[in-house]
Protein backbone atom coordinates (compact mmCIF):
# COMPACT_ATOMS: atom_id res chain seq x y z
CA UNK A 1 0.00 0.00 0.00
CA UNK A 2 1.35 3.95 -0.92
CA UNK A 3 1.81 5.82 2.36
CA UNK A 4 1.89 9.49 2.24
CA UNK A 5 5.47 10.87 2.44
CA UNK A 6 4.25 14.53 3.86
CA UNK A 7 1.54 13.94 6.37
CA UNK A 8 0.27 11.30 8.74
CA UNK A 9 -3.00 10.24 9.36
CA UNK A 10 -2.18 8.96 13.70
CA UNK A 11 -3.74 11.23 16.18
CA UNK A 12 -0.82 12.77 17.97
CA UNK A 13 -3.07 13.25 21.25
CA UNK A 14 -4.13 11.03 23.89
CA UNK A 15 -7.56 13.10 24.70
CA UNK A 16 -8.01 9.40 26.73
CA UNK A 17 -5.90 11.16 29.02
CA UNK A 18 -7.39 14.50 30.06
CA UNK A 19 -8.57 14.33 33.08
CA UNK A 20 -5.61 13.31 34.81
CA UNK A 21 -3.55 15.50 32.78
CA UNK A 22 -6.36 18.34 33.87
CA UNK A 23 -6.01 17.47 37.65
CA UNK A 24 -1.76 17.51 37.52
CA UNK A 25 -2.39 21.51 35.85
CA UNK A 26 -4.62 22.20 38.40
CA UNK A 27 -1.89 21.00 41.58
CA UNK A 28 0.34 23.23 39.53
CA UNK A 29 -2.32 26.34 39.56
CA UNK A 30 -3.00 25.96 43.52
CA UNK A 31 1.03 26.03 43.81
CA UNK A 32 1.10 29.30 42.12
CA UNK A 33 -2.23 30.95 44.38
CA UNK A 34 -4.19 31.04 41.23
CA UNK A 35 -7.27 30.44 40.07
CA UNK A 36 -6.67 29.19 36.56
CA UNK A 37 -4.37 29.33 33.84
CA UNK A 38 -4.43 29.68 30.00
CA UNK A 39 -3.70 27.39 27.52
CA UNK A 40 -3.61 28.83 23.68
CA UNK A 41 -2.92 26.95 20.56
CA UNK A 42 -0.07 29.13 19.93
CA UNK A 43 4.11 29.76 20.42
CA UNK A 44 6.32 32.48 21.14
CA UNK A 45 5.59 33.06 17.67
CA UNK A 46 1.79 33.47 17.30
CA UNK A 47 2.72 30.23 14.42
CA UNK A 48 -0.64 28.75 13.23
CA UNK A 49 1.37 25.52 12.50
CA UNK A 50 3.61 24.40 16.07
CA UNK A 51 6.41 22.62 16.73
CA UNK A 52 5.60 18.90 18.48
CA UNK A 53 6.69 20.19 21.68
CA UNK A 54 4.68 23.89 21.28
CA UNK A 55 1.19 21.81 20.84
CA UNK A 56 0.37 22.21 25.00
CA UNK A 57 -3.59 22.11 23.58
CA UNK A 58 -3.68 19.28 22.11
CA UNK A 59 -1.55 17.28 24.61
CA UNK A 60 -3.28 18.86 27.41
CA UNK A 61 -7.22 18.29 25.72
CA UNK A 62 -6.82 16.22 22.80
CA UNK A 63 -8.61 18.58 20.28
CA UNK A 64 -5.50 18.96 17.46
CA UNK A 65 -7.34 21.98 15.32
CA UNK A 66 -5.09 25.07 14.36
CA UNK A 67 -6.93 27.52 16.42
CA UNK A 68 -8.56 27.55 20.06
CA UNK A 69 -7.64 28.25 23.61
CA UNK A 70 -8.77 26.30 26.85
CA UNK A 71 -9.08 27.59 30.25
CA UNK A 72 -8.46 25.57 33.42
CA UNK A 73 -10.40 26.40 36.61
CA UNK A 74 -9.81 24.31 40.01
CA UNK A 75 -13.54 23.48 39.14
CA UNK A 76 -14.08 24.20 35.82
CA UNK A 77 -12.29 23.55 32.24
CA UNK A 78 -13.94 25.28 29.04
CA UNK A 79 -12.38 24.65 25.31
CA UNK A 80 -13.15 27.69 23.15
CA UNK A 81 -13.31 27.18 19.14
CA UNK A 82 -14.71 28.94 16.65
CA UNK A 83 -17.46 27.74 14.19
CA UNK A 84 -15.04 25.50 12.09
CA UNK A 85 -14.15 23.56 15.06
CA UNK A 86 -17.21 23.41 17.15
CA UNK A 87 -17.98 19.66 16.03
CA UNK A 88 -14.64 18.74 15.59
CA UNK A 89 -13.72 19.62 19.12
CA UNK A 90 -16.53 17.28 21.13
CA UNK A 91 -15.43 14.93 19.36
CA UNK A 92 -11.59 15.24 20.01
CA UNK A 93 -11.95 16.04 23.91
CA UNK A 94 -13.08 14.51 27.07
CA UNK A 95 -16.46 15.45 28.71
CA UNK A 96 -14.35 16.99 31.76
CA UNK A 97 -13.76 20.20 29.01
CA UNK A 98 -16.94 22.24 28.75
CA UNK A 99 -16.90 23.35 24.73
CA UNK A 100 -17.33 26.66 23.80
CA UNK A 101 -18.28 28.39 20.78
CA UNK A 102 -16.18 31.40 20.13
CA UNK A 103 -16.56 34.46 19.91
CA UNK A 104 -20.31 33.86 20.89
CA UNK A 105 -18.93 33.31 24.22
CA UNK A 106 -16.01 34.99 25.32
CA UNK A 107 -13.34 34.43 27.50
CA UNK A 108 -14.20 37.34 29.47
CA UNK A 109 -18.00 36.60 29.82
CA UNK A 110 -16.85 33.04 30.50
CA UNK A 111 -14.28 33.61 33.39
CA UNK A 112 -16.79 36.24 34.86
CA UNK A 113 -19.82 33.39 35.61
CA UNK A 114 -16.83 31.04 37.29
CA UNK A 115 -14.26 33.21 38.63
CA UNK A 116 -14.62 35.56 41.89
CA UNK A 117 -13.50 39.02 42.00
CA UNK A 118 -9.82 39.56 42.99
CA UNK A 119 -9.18 36.11 41.61
CA UNK A 120 -6.21 35.85 39.79
CA UNK A 121 -5.93 33.42 36.24
CA UNK A 122 -2.51 32.99 34.81
CA UNK A 123 -1.24 33.26 31.61
CA UNK A 124 2.36 32.20 30.10
CA UNK A 125 3.05 36.48 28.57
CA UNK A 126 5.08 34.68 25.25
CA UNK A 127 1.78 33.03 24.25
CA UNK A 128 -0.55 35.79 24.21
CA UNK A 129 0.02 38.80 22.14
CA UNK A 130 0.14 42.65 23.78
CA UNK A 131 -3.04 43.04 21.60
CA UNK A 132 -5.35 40.33 23.18
CA UNK A 133 -4.08 40.68 26.87
CA UNK A 134 -4.94 44.29 26.76
CA UNK A 135 -7.98 43.37 25.86
CA UNK A 136 -9.02 41.10 28.10
CA UNK A 137 -7.98 42.64 30.94
CA UNK A 138 -9.77 45.93 30.00
CA UNK A 139 -13.04 43.75 29.63
CA UNK A 140 -12.26 42.21 32.83
CA UNK A 141 -11.47 45.49 34.84
CA UNK A 142 -14.57 46.10 36.51
CA UNK A 143 -15.07 42.45 37.61
CA UNK A 144 -11.73 42.58 39.21
CA UNK A 145 -10.74 39.32 38.05
CA UNK A 146 -6.72 39.68 36.91
CA UNK A 147 -4.59 38.44 34.30
CA UNK A 148 -1.16 37.37 35.84
CA UNK A 149 1.84 36.40 33.87
CA UNK A 150 4.01 33.16 34.95
CA UNK A 151 6.15 30.39 34.09
CA UNK A 152 3.95 27.92 31.54
CA UNK A 153 2.15 25.44 33.80
CA UNK A 154 1.45 22.78 31.37
CA UNK A 155 5.66 22.82 30.55
CA UNK A 156 5.67 21.89 34.56
CA UNK A 157 4.13 18.43 33.96
CA UNK A 158 4.78 17.57 30.40
CA UNK A 159 8.13 15.27 31.38
CA UNK A 160 8.16 14.05 27.92
CA UNK A 161 7.81 17.42 25.72
CA UNK A 162 9.55 16.99 22.91
CA UNK A 163 13.30 19.07 21.75
CA UNK A 164 12.88 22.32 20.12
CA UNK A 165 13.53 21.88 15.82
CA UNK A 166 16.89 21.59 15.01
CA UNK A 167 16.90 21.44 11.40
CA UNK A 168 19.15 24.39 9.51
CA UNK A 169 17.79 27.23 7.64
CA UNK A 170 18.47 27.77 3.57
CA UNK A 171 18.51 30.52 1.39
CA UNK A 172 15.63 31.74 -0.87
CA UNK A 173 17.33 31.93 -4.20
CA UNK A 174 16.93 35.35 -6.03
CA UNK A 175 15.63 33.80 -9.12
CA UNK A 176 12.13 33.00 -7.33
CA UNK A 177 12.36 36.09 -4.45
CA UNK A 178 12.68 38.56 -7.05
CA UNK A 179 14.03 41.26 -4.92
CA UNK A 180 17.41 41.22 -2.70
CA UNK A 181 17.45 40.75 0.95
CA UNK A 182 19.64 44.36 0.73
CA UNK A 183 16.79 45.54 -0.80
CA UNK A 184 13.80 44.62 0.68
CA UNK A 185 16.07 45.79 4.26
CA UNK A 186 16.38 49.41 2.66
CA UNK A 187 13.10 49.78 2.24
CA UNK A 188 11.77 48.76 5.17
CA UNK A 189 14.43 51.18 6.88
CA UNK A 190 13.66 53.63 4.82
CA UNK A 191 9.52 53.73 6.43
CA UNK A 192 11.19 53.64 9.84
CA UNK A 193 13.17 56.80 9.04
CA UNK A 194 9.93 58.43 7.34
CA UNK A 195 8.14 57.72 10.70
CA UNK A 196 11.31 58.77 13.19
CA UNK A 197 11.36 55.13 14.87
CA UNK A 198 14.70 53.87 16.56
CA UNK A 199 13.75 50.45 15.87
CA UNK A 200 11.11 47.89 14.99
CA UNK A 201 10.99 44.65 16.44
CA UNK A 202 9.72 41.63 14.17
CA UNK A 203 8.18 38.78 16.08
CA UNK A 204 6.79 36.75 12.69
CA UNK A 205 9.60 33.92 11.63
CA UNK A 206 6.99 34.62 8.28
CA UNK A 207 8.10 38.13 7.71
CA UNK A 208 11.59 37.93 8.78
CA UNK A 209 12.06 34.51 6.36
CA UNK A 210 10.47 37.51 3.77
CA UNK A 211 12.97 40.16 4.88
CA UNK A 212 15.73 37.75 4.48
CA UNK A 213 15.47 35.36 1.90
CA UNK A 214 15.38 32.85 3.99
CA UNK A 215 13.72 29.33 4.68
CA UNK A 216 13.61 26.59 7.10
CA UNK A 217 11.79 23.35 8.39
CA UNK A 218 11.20 24.02 12.16
CA UNK A 219 6.87 23.35 11.37
CA UNK A 220 5.21 20.99 9.03
CA UNK A 221 4.23 22.53 5.78
CA UNK A 222 5.72 26.12 6.13
CA UNK A 223 9.22 26.75 5.26
CA UNK A 224 9.67 28.92 8.37
CA UNK A 225 12.49 29.01 10.50
CA UNK A 226 11.82 29.84 14.48
CA UNK A 227 13.46 33.60 15.25
CA UNK A 228 13.13 37.20 16.45
CA UNK A 229 14.70 40.27 14.68
CA UNK A 230 15.30 43.89 14.97
CA UNK A 231 15.34 46.37 12.19
CA UNK A 232 17.23 49.61 12.62
CA UNK A 233 16.84 52.57 10.20
CA UNK A 234 20.10 52.51 9.02
CA UNK A 235 19.47 48.92 7.25
CA UNK A 236 21.00 47.07 10.39
CA UNK A 237 19.38 44.15 11.13
CA UNK A 238 19.98 41.87 14.19
CA UNK A 239 18.48 38.51 13.81
CA UNK A 240 18.16 36.41 17.01
CA UNK A 241 18.10 32.32 16.55
CA UNK A 242 19.61 29.36 17.39
CA UNK A 243 23.20 30.35 15.73
CA UNK A 244 23.93 26.29 14.33
CA UNK A 245 20.53 27.01 12.12
CA UNK A 246 22.40 29.15 9.88
CA UNK A 247 25.48 28.35 9.70
CA UNK A 248 25.91 27.42 6.12
CA UNK A 249 24.29 30.44 5.22
CA UNK A 250 27.25 32.51 6.20
CA UNK A 251 27.92 33.64 2.28
CA UNK A 252 24.36 34.44 2.02
CA UNK A 253 23.20 36.43 4.40
CA UNK A 254 23.20 40.53 4.30
CA UNK A 255 26.40 42.28 5.22
CA UNK A 256 24.65 44.86 7.94
CA UNK A 257 22.75 41.46 9.71
CA UNK A 258 24.39 40.63 13.23
CA UNK A 259 23.57 36.84 14.42
CA UNK A 260 22.38 36.57 17.56
CA UNK A 261 21.17 33.34 20.14
CA UNK A 262 17.98 33.91 20.84
CA UNK A 263 18.51 34.25 24.45
CA UNK A 264 20.16 37.10 23.69
CA UNK A 265 17.04 38.62 22.77
CA UNK A 266 15.60 40.06 26.02
CA UNK A 267 18.95 41.63 27.37
CA UNK A 268 19.31 43.34 23.69
CA UNK A 269 15.23 44.37 23.40
CA UNK A 270 15.67 46.01 27.19
CA UNK A 271 18.24 48.39 26.00
CA UNK A 272 17.25 49.48 22.65
CA UNK A 273 16.88 53.57 22.02
CA UNK A 274 13.54 54.56 21.74
CA UNK A 275 10.72 55.11 20.22
CA UNK A 276 10.57 51.50 18.63
CA UNK A 277 7.80 50.15 16.64
CA UNK A 278 5.66 47.11 17.54
CA UNK A 279 2.96 45.09 16.01
CA UNK A 280 0.12 44.66 19.17
CA UNK A 281 -1.19 41.67 16.99
CA UNK A 282 1.84 39.84 17.05
CA UNK A 283 4.26 41.10 19.77
CA UNK A 284 4.13 38.94 23.05
CA UNK A 285 2.88 40.13 25.80
CA UNK A 286 6.40 39.49 27.50
CA UNK A 287 8.53 41.34 25.53
CA UNK A 288 6.20 44.52 25.57
CA UNK A 289 6.94 43.64 29.74
CA UNK A 290 10.23 43.76 28.69
CA UNK A 291 9.90 47.32 27.09
CA UNK A 292 7.42 48.67 29.45
CA UNK A 293 9.90 48.32 32.22
CA UNK A 294 12.95 49.25 30.83
CA UNK A 295 11.09 52.56 29.80
CA UNK A 296 11.46 52.62 26.49
CA UNK A 297 8.94 54.23 24.36
CA UNK A 298 6.46 52.16 22.33
CA UNK A 299 5.04 52.97 18.75
CA UNK A 300 2.06 50.66 18.35
CA UNK A 301 0.83 49.90 14.80
CA UNK A 302 1.24 47.27 11.76
CA UNK A 303 4.41 45.80 10.85
CA UNK A 304 6.10 47.27 8.10
CA UNK A 305 7.10 43.96 6.71
CA UNK A 306 3.30 42.56 6.08
CA UNK A 307 2.08 44.88 3.10
CA UNK A 308 5.29 44.32 1.11
CA UNK A 309 5.26 40.68 1.97
CA UNK A 310 1.59 40.56 0.71
CA UNK A 311 1.90 42.40 -2.82
CA UNK A 312 4.46 39.76 -4.42
CA UNK A 313 6.39 41.14 -7.52
CA UNK A 314 6.61 41.17 -11.16
CA UNK A 315 8.76 37.77 -10.41
CA UNK A 316 6.81 36.40 -7.57
CA UNK A 317 3.82 36.77 -9.55
CA UNK A 318 5.01 34.72 -12.59
CA UNK A 319 6.34 31.99 -10.73
CA UNK A 320 3.33 31.72 -8.90
CA UNK A 321 1.43 31.54 -12.22
CA UNK A 322 4.12 28.13 -13.37
CA UNK A 323 3.86 26.82 -9.40
CA UNK A 324 -0.71 26.70 -10.36
CA UNK A 325 -0.29 25.21 -13.45
CA UNK A 326 1.93 22.83 -12.24
CA UNK A 327 -0.34 22.04 -9.40
CA UNK A 328 -3.58 22.27 -11.68
CA UNK A 329 -1.92 19.18 -13.63
CA UNK A 330 -1.62 17.23 -10.50
CA UNK A 331 -4.72 17.68 -9.54
CA UNK A 332 -6.34 16.88 -13.19
CA UNK A 333 -4.75 13.54 -13.17
CA UNK A 334 -5.53 12.97 -9.65
CA UNK A 335 -9.62 13.66 -10.52
CA UNK A 336 -9.72 11.48 -12.97
CA UNK A 337 -8.03 8.34 -11.00
CA UNK A 338 -10.93 9.21 -8.33
CA UNK A 339 -13.65 9.30 -11.22
CA UNK A 340 -12.67 5.49 -11.64
CA UNK A 341 -12.61 4.58 -8.28
CA UNK A 342 -16.50 5.52 -7.97
CA UNK A 343 -17.31 1.24 -7.97
CA UNK A 344 -14.46 0.63 -5.81
CA UNK A 345 -13.83 0.19 -2.07
CA UNK A 346 -11.79 3.36 -1.09
CA UNK A 347 -11.52 5.60 2.18
CA UNK A 348 -10.28 9.30 3.19
CA UNK A 349 -7.20 7.68 3.35
CA UNK A 350 -6.60 6.35 0.18
CA UNK A 351 -7.89 9.93 -1.59
CA UNK A 352 -5.16 11.40 0.97
CA UNK A 353 -2.21 9.16 -0.40
CA UNK A 354 -3.23 9.38 -3.87
CA UNK A 355 -3.52 12.97 -4.29
CA UNK A 356 0.00 12.95 -2.55
CA UNK A 357 1.00 11.02 -4.89
CA UNK A 358 -0.08 12.52 -8.30
CA UNK A 359 1.76 16.38 -6.84
CA UNK A 360 4.84 13.98 -5.60
CA UNK A 361 5.16 12.90 -9.32
CA UNK A 362 6.97 16.40 -9.73
CA UNK A 363 9.97 16.21 -8.65
CA UNK A 364 9.67 20.31 -7.59
CA UNK A 365 7.06 19.71 -4.67
CA UNK A 366 8.57 20.11 -1.24
CA UNK A 367 5.93 19.75 0.82
CA UNK A 368 2.20 20.07 1.46
CA UNK A 369 0.98 23.26 2.31
CA UNK A 370 -1.55 22.08 4.74
CA UNK A 371 -2.68 18.31 5.72
CA UNK A 372 -5.03 17.55 3.17
CA UNK A 373 -8.44 17.84 4.37
CA UNK A 374 -10.06 14.55 2.19
CA UNK A 375 -13.91 14.44 3.80
CA UNK A 376 -16.47 12.44 2.95
CA UNK A 377 -20.36 12.14 3.71
CA UNK A 378 -20.76 14.31 7.98
CA UNK A 379 -16.83 14.33 7.92
CA UNK A 380 -16.86 17.41 4.97
CA UNK A 381 -19.63 19.11 7.12
CA UNK A 382 -15.83 20.26 9.83
CA UNK A 383 -14.51 22.97 7.49
CA UNK A 384 -11.01 22.31 8.83
CA UNK A 385 -11.72 18.31 9.32
CA UNK A 386 -8.07 16.02 9.24
CA UNK A 387 -8.24 12.09 8.54
CA UNK A 388 -6.85 10.03 11.26
CA UNK A 389 -6.94 6.45 11.20
CA UNK A 390 -9.66 6.97 13.54
CA UNK A 391 -11.98 9.15 11.70
CA UNK A 392 -11.07 7.24 8.17
CA UNK A 393 -14.31 6.53 6.41
CA UNK A 394 -14.75 4.27 3.39
CA UNK A 395 -16.32 6.51 0.85
CA UNK A 396 -20.17 5.51 -0.17
CA UNK A 397 -21.38 5.82 -3.97
CA UNK A 398 -23.96 8.34 -2.24
CA UNK A 399 -21.99 10.55 -1.48
CA UNK A 400 -20.00 13.78 -1.86
CA UNK A 401 -16.28 14.09 -1.19
CA UNK A 402 -15.11 17.62 -0.27
CA UNK A 403 -11.22 17.64 -1.44
CA UNK A 404 -9.25 20.93 0.14
CA UNK A 405 -5.40 20.66 -0.88
CA UNK A 406 -2.34 22.60 -1.33
CA UNK A 407 1.72 22.22 -2.21
CA UNK A 408 4.79 23.87 -1.50
CA UNK A 409 6.89 24.42 -4.18
CA UNK A 410 10.07 27.04 -4.40
CA UNK A 411 8.15 28.95 -7.07
CA UNK A 412 4.56 29.10 -4.97
CA UNK A 413 2.12 27.72 -2.51
CA UNK A 414 -1.39 26.22 -3.89
CA UNK A 415 -4.61 25.97 -2.47
CA UNK A 416 -7.57 24.51 -3.75
CA UNK A 417 -10.79 22.78 -3.24
CA UNK A 418 -13.23 20.87 -4.77
CA UNK A 419 -16.22 19.01 -4.14
CA UNK A 420 -16.45 16.22 -5.98
CA UNK A 421 -19.72 13.85 -6.90
CA UNK A 422 -19.53 10.24 -6.04
CA UNK A 423 -22.47 9.03 -7.66
CA UNK A 424 -26.05 11.27 -8.48
CA UNK A 425 -26.28 13.56 -5.30
CA UNK A 426 -30.24 14.93 -4.39
CA UNK A 427 -31.57 17.87 -4.86
CA UNK A 428 -30.30 19.56 -1.74
CA UNK A 429 -26.97 19.03 -2.11
CA UNK A 430 -26.85 20.14 -5.97
CA UNK A 431 -28.72 23.43 -5.04
CA UNK A 432 -26.12 24.29 -2.15
CA UNK A 433 -23.49 23.29 -4.18
CA UNK A 434 -25.27 25.61 -7.05
CA UNK A 435 -25.15 28.96 -4.68
CA UNK A 436 -21.30 28.00 -3.15
CA UNK A 437 -20.29 28.23 -6.94
CA UNK A 438 -22.64 31.42 -7.50
CA UNK A 439 -20.74 33.04 -4.88
CA UNK A 440 -17.38 32.13 -5.90
CA UNK A 441 -18.03 33.78 -9.16
CA UNK A 442 -19.42 36.30 -8.08
CA UNK A 443 -16.16 37.09 -6.30
CA UNK A 444 -14.20 36.08 -9.39
CA UNK A 445 -15.54 38.76 -11.50
CA UNK A 446 -15.52 41.52 -9.37
CA UNK A 447 -13.94 44.60 -10.60
CA UNK A 448 -13.96 47.51 -7.40
CA UNK A 449 -12.64 50.98 -6.84
CA UNK A 450 -8.97 51.16 -5.11
CA UNK A 451 -9.14 51.06 -1.34
CA UNK A 452 -11.84 48.40 -1.09
CA UNK A 453 -10.94 45.58 1.54
CA UNK A 454 -12.55 41.78 2.03
CA UNK A 455 -14.88 43.24 4.01
CA UNK A 456 -16.36 45.34 1.58
CA UNK A 457 -17.43 42.10 -0.65
CA UNK A 458 -17.68 39.61 1.54
CA UNK A 459 -21.53 39.65 0.82
CA UNK A 460 -20.92 38.98 -2.70
CA UNK A 461 -19.93 35.81 -1.90
CA UNK A 462 -22.70 35.11 0.64
CA UNK A 463 -25.63 36.58 -1.47
CA UNK A 464 -26.81 33.50 -3.49
CA UNK A 465 -26.46 31.53 -0.39
CA UNK A 466 -28.28 33.94 2.13
CA UNK A 467 -31.49 33.95 -0.26
CA UNK A 468 -32.17 30.30 0.17
CA UNK A 469 -31.47 31.20 4.66
CA UNK A 470 -28.08 29.79 4.30
CA UNK A 471 -24.75 30.56 5.16
CA UNK A 472 -20.96 29.80 6.25
CA UNK A 473 -19.57 30.28 9.50
CA UNK A 474 -15.69 31.29 8.05
CA UNK A 475 -14.09 33.81 6.16
CA UNK A 476 -14.23 34.03 2.08
CA UNK A 477 -11.09 34.31 1.73
CA UNK A 478 -7.26 34.46 3.14
CA UNK A 479 -4.07 36.12 2.26
CA UNK A 480 -1.39 33.20 0.44
CA UNK A 481 2.55 33.60 1.39
CA UNK A 482 5.12 32.95 -1.58
CA UNK A 483 6.42 29.43 -0.66
CA UNK A 484 5.51 30.80 2.81
CA UNK A 485 2.47 30.10 4.96
CA UNK A 486 -1.06 29.02 2.82
CA UNK A 487 -2.55 32.07 5.38
CA UNK A 488 -1.20 34.84 4.72
CA UNK A 489 -2.17 38.46 6.63
CA UNK A 490 -3.29 40.61 6.79
CA UNK A 491 -5.11 40.58 3.40
CA UNK A 492 -8.75 38.38 3.26
CA UNK A 493 -12.26 38.21 2.67
CA UNK A 494 -14.56 38.38 5.10
CA UNK A 495 -17.15 39.50 7.70
CA UNK A 496 -13.87 41.32 9.63
CA UNK A 497 -12.22 44.63 8.53
CA UNK A 498 -8.70 44.23 7.16
CA UNK A 499 -6.35 46.44 5.00
CA UNK A 500 -7.41 47.71 1.40
CA UNK A 501 -6.43 45.61 -1.51
CA UNK A 502 -3.35 46.18 -3.23
CA UNK A 503 -1.95 45.15 -6.76
CA UNK A 504 0.09 41.82 -6.24
CA UNK A 505 -2.04 40.50 -3.14
CA UNK A 506 -2.83 36.70 -3.36
CA UNK A 507 -5.65 35.64 -1.67
CA UNK A 508 -8.06 32.68 -1.89
CA UNK A 509 -11.87 33.08 -2.84
CA UNK A 510 -13.29 29.50 -0.62
CA UNK A 511 -17.42 30.14 0.19
CA UNK A 512 -19.02 27.17 1.32
CA UNK A 513 -22.08 25.37 2.89
CA UNK A 514 -21.96 23.01 5.81
CA UNK A 515 -24.95 20.76 7.16
CA UNK A 516 -23.70 18.82 10.75
CA UNK A 517 -23.76 15.43 10.54
CA UNK A 518 -24.80 14.84 6.84
CA UNK A 519 -22.23 17.06 4.34
CA UNK A 520 -19.83 20.07 3.33
CA UNK A 521 -19.63 21.83 0.15
CA UNK A 522 -16.42 24.50 -0.37
CA UNK A 523 -15.02 25.20 -4.04
CA UNK A 524 -11.78 27.32 -3.87
CA UNK A 525 -10.11 29.06 -5.94
CA UNK A 526 -6.77 31.29 -5.95
CA UNK A 527 -6.86 35.00 -7.28
CA UNK A 528 -4.44 37.70 -8.13
CA UNK A 529 -5.50 41.66 -7.59
CA UNK A 530 -4.50 43.42 -10.37
CA UNK A 531 -5.12 46.93 -11.70
CA UNK A 532 -8.57 46.67 -13.80
CA UNK A 533 -8.76 46.41 -17.42
CA UNK A 534 -10.61 50.09 -18.06
CA UNK A 535 -9.55 52.33 -20.41
CA UNK A 536 -10.53 55.51 -18.72
CA UNK A 537 -9.50 54.72 -15.39
CA UNK A 538 -6.78 53.46 -13.52
CA UNK A 539 -8.60 53.76 -10.16
CA UNK A 540 -10.21 50.07 -10.61
CA UNK A 541 -8.69 46.64 -9.72
CA UNK A 542 -10.03 43.32 -10.22
CA UNK A 543 -8.92 39.46 -9.79
CA UNK A 544 -7.18 37.72 -11.79
CA UNK A 545 -7.95 33.53 -11.37
CA UNK A 546 -4.43 31.78 -10.74
CA UNK A 547 -6.31 28.39 -10.20
CA UNK A 548 -7.72 26.26 -13.43
CA UNK A 549 -8.93 22.92 -11.83
CA UNK A 550 -12.25 21.55 -13.27
CA UNK A 551 -15.42 21.81 -11.64
CA UNK A 552 -17.92 19.07 -10.95
CA UNK A 553 -20.65 19.77 -13.71
CA UNK A 554 -22.62 16.69 -12.38
CA UNK A 555 -23.77 18.92 -9.59
CA UNK A 556 -24.83 22.07 -11.06
CA UNK A 557 -28.36 23.08 -11.32
CA UNK A 558 -27.91 25.47 -14.37
CA UNK A 559 -31.49 27.18 -14.00
CA UNK A 560 -30.41 28.62 -10.96
CA UNK A 561 -27.21 30.36 -12.98
CA UNK A 562 -27.53 33.58 -14.91
CA UNK A 563 -26.40 33.70 -18.57
CA UNK A 564 -23.39 35.48 -17.31
CA UNK A 565 -22.36 32.79 -15.01
CA UNK A 566 -23.23 30.21 -17.64
CA UNK A 567 -20.70 31.73 -19.52
CA UNK A 568 -17.90 32.14 -16.47
CA UNK A 569 -18.11 28.60 -16.05
CA UNK A 570 -17.71 27.52 -19.81
CA UNK A 571 -14.93 30.21 -20.51
CA UNK A 572 -12.88 28.76 -17.38
CA UNK A 573 -13.65 24.92 -18.48
CA UNK A 574 -12.33 25.90 -21.65
CA UNK A 575 -9.44 27.56 -20.13
CA UNK A 576 -8.78 24.36 -17.55
CA UNK A 577 -8.67 22.25 -20.72
CA UNK A 578 -6.41 24.27 -22.94
CA UNK A 579 -3.79 25.49 -19.27
CA UNK A 580 -3.96 21.88 -18.73
CA UNK A 581 -4.34 19.08 -21.68
CA UNK A 582 -0.63 19.47 -22.30
CA UNK A 583 0.51 18.59 -19.26
CA UNK A 584 -1.04 15.14 -18.83
CA UNK A 585 -1.61 12.05 -19.74
CA UNK A 586 -3.36 10.78 -22.99
CA UNK A 587 -5.98 8.93 -20.76
CA UNK A 588 -6.47 12.53 -18.40
CA UNK A 589 -6.23 14.54 -21.56
CA UNK A 590 -9.97 12.39 -22.32
CA UNK A 591 -10.90 12.64 -19.35
CA UNK A 592 -10.46 16.49 -19.09
CA UNK A 593 -12.29 17.10 -22.87
CA UNK A 594 -15.51 15.12 -21.25
CA UNK A 595 -15.65 17.23 -17.95
CA UNK A 596 -14.60 20.56 -19.57
CA UNK A 597 -17.45 20.09 -22.38
CA UNK A 598 -19.90 23.59 -21.97
CA UNK A 599 -23.11 22.91 -19.74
Amino acid sequence: MKTARFQSFFQHSSPEKGQERLAFLRSEIYKEGLEGFIIPHSDVYQSEYVAPRDDRLAWLTGFIGSAGFCVALMKNAGIFVDSRYTVQVKAQTDPVFDKLNWPDVTLEDWLKVHVRDGQKIGFDPWLHTLADIKKSCEALRISGIKLTPCDNLVDKIWMDQPDAPKEPAFSYPIKYAGRTAEDKLSQIAQALRDQRQAAMIVTLPENIAWLLNIRGRDVKHVPLVHCFGILYPDTKFDLFIDSSKVQNLKGHLPKQLSVYELTQFEKIVSKLPSPVRVDPKSLPFAVYSILRDSEIEITQSTDLIAIPKACKNTVEIRHARVAHARDAAAMCEFLAWLDNQSSEYFTEIDVAIALEGFRSENSELLDLSFDTIAASGPNAALPHYRVTHETNRRIDISEILLIDSGGQYLDGTTDVTRTIAIGKQNREICEAFTRVLKGMIAISVLKFPKGTSGADIDSHARAALWTAGHDFGHGTGHGVGHFLSVHEGPHRISRAPGPAFEIGMILSNEPGYYKEGLFGIRTENLLLVKEAEFNHTDKFLEFETLTFVPIDKRMIVKKLLSASEINWINTYHKLCFDKNAKLLKPATVKWLSRVTRPI
